[in-house]
């Protein structure tokens, strides 16, 4: 699933969309996501000068938006959209640096009405650089079309 595809599930955008592909999905229970760290991203002119590391909340937001697209599940946006509710124990294990390449796993662990936990774990290469879980809640999406 290409970027085109991730917008047509999610109401993200550049430069606030932080999953560039889809390398597998099973809806409604786990997702990979591919996220390319462009070095070109004006945050790491201050996080920091002469040692850019990439701000471990955009490593959260690459997971909620994950299991966004996990949540969603289809090929085209439904009425609900996740949103993120809470950041349950997530541990930031190693630096990311620009340039990198980063493979997101997520996968429901439970779900309650229209809300779910959701195991994320962030790799660059074989390394896990964060993991945790994360509360997300399906709501009413009011840009959606109404049905014709």
């Amino acid at each position: 699933m290409n970027r085109n595809q991730i917008e047509r599930l999610i109401p993200h955008r550049t430069p606030f969309l932080w999953i560039d592909q889809i390398a597998e999905l099973e809806p409604g229970s786990r997702c990979v996501a591919i996220k390319y760290v462009d070095p070109s991203e004006p945050f790491f002119a201050g996080h920091f000068p002469g040692q850019p590391v990439l701000p471990g909340v955009f490593l959260i937001e690459a997971v909620a938006q994950t299991s966004g697209v996990m949540m969603g599940g289809g090929v085209t946006r439904s009425d609900k959209i996740p949103k993120l509710a809470a950041v349950n124990r997530f541990k930031f294990l190693k630096v990311v640096e620009p340039g990198s390449e980063l493979r997101i796993e997520t996968r429901k662990l439970t779900e309650a009405g229209a809300m779910a936990c959701v195991e994320g774990i962030v790799r660059v290469g074989d390394e896990i650089v964060a993991k945790g879980e994360l509360t997300v809640v399906s709501v009413e999406d009011r840009n959606a079309e109404p049905e014709p």
